[in-house]
């Protein structure tokens, strides 16, 4: 998979950490966390520590995603910031 210019693998790694992180966090059952670029937000993400299951809501397209994969929750995100990152 060749990446743009505007949009690195570190990128990716950021994305995944910060994943993990609501993975990891103690304070409740509940993680909720923003994605944006040029300080626009695309994307919200929730995760339920329960039922292990991600909800990506894509601000965009005003749709929203449910995944039981971290891996697919990082490619939707990554996606979506390096597709607002074309527009500007």
């Amino acid at each position: 998979m060749r990446l743009e210019k505007t949009y690195q693998a570190s990128d990716l790694k950021q994305i995944l950490a910060r994943l993990r992180a609501m993975i990891d966090a103690t304070d409740g059952q509940h993680q909720t966390r923003r994605f944006d670029a040029f300080g626009i937000e695309a994307i919200q993400v929730d995760y339920d520590q329960l039922t292990q299951i991600w909800t990506v809501h894509e601000h965009r397209e005003v749709r929203q995603f449910q995944f039981d994969d971290i891996d697919l929750v990082a490619i939707e995100i990554f996606d979506v910031l390096h597709d607002l990152k074309l527009i500007f």
